[in-house]
């Protein structure tokens, strides 16, 4: 199966109008197994996911910075597009396990593992978890249209 597109939780929506600006913030993406409740829709900040993958073998709890995040005029004059750089996890030193699904965090405390951080979207990366062995690489890219575009 091929991942899923974007999802936005309820609250996530929301926050783009005021606590959430996506032109300025910093965003950090998290990987988690199939037991999370990641697509929990009501869920609204970090502390409430359960099942992160493990902080082991070059994959840690603070996740990984999305880059180039853009916030721009989609396709159309009346649309607004979200988007960032693919990333890139590699495995080192050993397998990182269990991995099932994606979520895009807004650091809008202190730190990427901060409990007031609040949750903008998640996607699932496959139908059943899976390992990433020592050596290889997990590349996440972002849709060409973006991560989500507003109209």
């Amino acid at each position: 199966m091929a991942a899923q597109a974007w999802k936005f939780y309820n609250r996530g929506k929301h926050y783009i109008s005021g606590t959430i600006n996506l032109g300025t913030a910093t965003f950090d993406l998290h990987l988690f197994q199939s037991a999370s409740n990641f697509a929990t829709n009501t869920n609204s900040t970090y502390t409430q996911l359960t099942s992160q993958v493990a902080s082991a073998n070059n994959y840690t709890l603070a996740g990984k910075s999305l880059t180039t995040v853009v916030w721009t005029a989609g396709a159309s004059a009346g649309q607004q597009k979200f988007s960032s750089a693919a990333l890139t996890f590699t495995a080192t030193g050993g397998s990182i396990a269990n991995v099932k699904a994606a979520v895009i965090v807004a650091r809008t405390g202190a730190s990427a593992k901060d409990p007031t951080n609040k949750l903008l979207c998640y996607a699932s990366l496959t139908s059943t978890q899976f390992s990433i062995s020592s050596s290889n690489t997990l590349t996440i890219t972002m849709n060409a249209s973006g991560i989500f575009t507003l109209a």
